[in-house]
């Protein structure tokens, strides 16, 4: 991609480009259902790659909110693009819920660009331990990015060197989970082709990073969407595998660490947790206890050891033929309620049993189509593994809670939410409409003021987590599937579809840098505690980037 940039005043920046490969030729729309078909062997639900003509990008600055109440919300009707109307009002209480019976719990076996912050005291937040940085997935890092950066190191894990020895073919790792960070800055990342890769930099070439271990299962399987998680002291790997092949397929939870000689990693236990393929990722609580949700909607709370706690059954009871989760992790609030949401339809509230009980419940589950809002949204049959979410039903992003207890969520309706924690509606605000609507989880801002989210059409959008209000949005070119980082000194950090990674003031939405990396950026960005920032493309490259 080769394009002329200008900026004009404080606002507004304006991208005139000629966008690459299918992106050049083709809408959002258009480009569904195709963009992934490359991946179908691998058997499983992916998510809708958008691309857009060029247009302008512009940081929008809305009026005050209208104190008045907005229009009642109706059912959906026909499919049609709309402007963005102010947030809905609150809604009655979520329904409780009828959940599918419980599963039997299987068994385990064995200013100026800031310089870097200071990590934490003892006790705090160090690397970025999982997906969305705590089990709240507020998207907050205790540590300060470049506000103004350039790629310093990168990889490209299509290196022969790396690539499956079952898979001479294969020729893209293709990355579209996100990375963790350990203490020491050491960045595990995941591909579709079935490895779990730990990188660190090479102190024998100053722009490149070197392999420190690696792991895939003997018997072969991915982890597809998985983002790693870490123990406390960041001495232990979770990753979630699909194992075997259809239609004997399980989910398996390994634990690794770092091998003593050698760059296999080790197994410091692993543990089934049910039938079917690996798309989610784990959440660890301060306790030691790793969260996990499979394809089927099981979830499941395994203690440090490897053993199941308990599970829950989540999801439908009807035919799911693409499954009822899909690149979520599971957001857990301060009362132990594990937020889930599905493919299918809803949000999930689980509670943990009571005593030593090994079965959780589900408390209330919300209809993300029984809260639509006024304004029409498209939709179109969802008809293979590669267009999942194109018919607006239910949502694959995972929660944010806030410290009030609040979920804030989007959904493939193109609405974002706020939900009570006794499952009414809060507010929902409509972002601009697309197919496949909204896929990033939320920053929280650090007094839990604003919330910042990517969507399939407009970019970032900034909304006041009070009522809904917009504050800003920052347009940009195709769509935003990398959940944004927030950083100490209050910079967001974005990436999207079209290959650019962006550096906004989460103040107004002021655009610091706008970094063109050639391939579309899913991975959510992760600020190491060096201050540099971590980002990986489709085409398989892990960057960091520096100032």
């Amino acid at each position: 991609m080769r394009g002329r940039v200008a900026a004009r005043g404080r606002h507004r920046l304006v991208v005139e480009t000629a966008l690459h490969d299918e992106v050049v030729l083709r809408t959002r729309r258009q480009v569904l259902g195709r963009c992934l078909s490359g991946m179908a062997f691998l058997g499983t639900t992916l998510l809708v790659a958008c691309g857009s003509p060029p247009q302008p990008i512009t940081v929008t600055n809305p009026p005050a909110p209208n104190p008045t109440s907005p229009p009642a919300i109706q059912p959906v009707a026909s499919v049609s693009p709309a402007s963005v109307p102010p947030a809905a009002a609150a809604s009655p209480a979520a329904k409780p819920a009828a959940s599918p019976a419980p599963a039997a719990s299987p068994a385990a076996v064995a200013a100026p660009s800031p310089s870097a912050a200071t990590a934490p005291a003892a006790g705090g937040a160090v690397g970025k331990p999982m997906y969305q940085m705590d089990a709240l997935h507020t998207g907050r890092s205790p540590y300060t990015g470049p506000r103004q950066f350039s790629v310093a190191r990168m990889i490209n894990l299509t290196s022969p060197s790396l690539r499956p020895p079952d898979a001479p073919a294969l020729n893209t790792a293709e990355l579209q989970s996100s990375t963790a960070i350990g203490p020491d800055g050491t960045i595990y990342v995941t591909t579709f082709a079935g490895w779990t890769y730990a990188l660190k930099d090479d102190p024998t070439a100053k722009d490149q990073l070197q392999l420190v271990w690696r792991f895939r299962p003997a018997e072969g399987g991915t982890p597809l969407h998985c983002t790693p998680a870490l123990s406390k002291d960041g001495s232990t790997v979770y990753v979630g595998y699909g194992v075997g092949a259809a239609p004997n397929q399980k989910v398996v939870l390994y634990a690794l660490k770092a091998p003593t000689s050698g760059q296999d990693a080790q197994i410091v236990w692993q543990t089934d947790l049910g039938p079917g393929p690996a798309r989610n990722s784990p959440t660890v609580t301060s306790d030691g206890t790793i969260y996990y949700v499979d394809v089927l909607g099981l979830v499941a709370a395994v203690d440090p050891t490897g053993k199941i706690k308990w599970t829950a059954q989540t999801g439908t009871s009807g035919d799911a033929p693409y499954g009822q989760t899909i690149k979520v992790a599971p957001a857990i609030a301060s009362d132990g309620t594990v937020y889930i949401t599905a493919l299918t339809g809803s949000l999930y509230a689980v509670a943990p049993p009571s005593g030593t009980g090994n079965q959780g419940s589900v408390k209330w589950s919300f209809d993300f189509g029984e809260h639509v809002g006024p304004t029409p949204f498209p939709s179109m049959p969802i008809t293979n593994l590669g267009n999942a979410g194109q018919d607006g039903i239910g949502s694959g992003a995972a929660a944010t809670i806030g410290p009030d207890g609040t979920i804030y969520v989007g959904a493939n309706n193109s609405n974002f939410y706020a939900i009570n924690p006794d499952g009414s509606m809060k507010w929902l605000y409509e972002a601009e409409r697309e197919l496949a609507g909204i896929w990033t989880t939320a920053a929280l801002s650090q007094d839990a003021s604003m919330l910042y989210f990517g969507a399939n059409k407009g970019g970032m959008y900034a909304l006041n987590s009070r009522d809904g209000s917009l504050k800003w949005q920052f347009n940009i070119v195709g769509s935003v599937y990398s959940s944004p980082a927030l950083d100490a000194a209050a910079t967001l950090f974005t990436g999207s579809t079209v290959g650019h990674v962006f550096s906004l003031a989460a103040a107004d939405g002021t655009r610091y840098t706008d970094l063109d990396v050639r391939a579309p950026v899913w991975t959510a960005p992760s600020i190491r505690p060096d201050g540099t920032v971590v980002v990986a493309d489709r085409s398989s490259r892990v960057y960091v980037l520096s100032s």
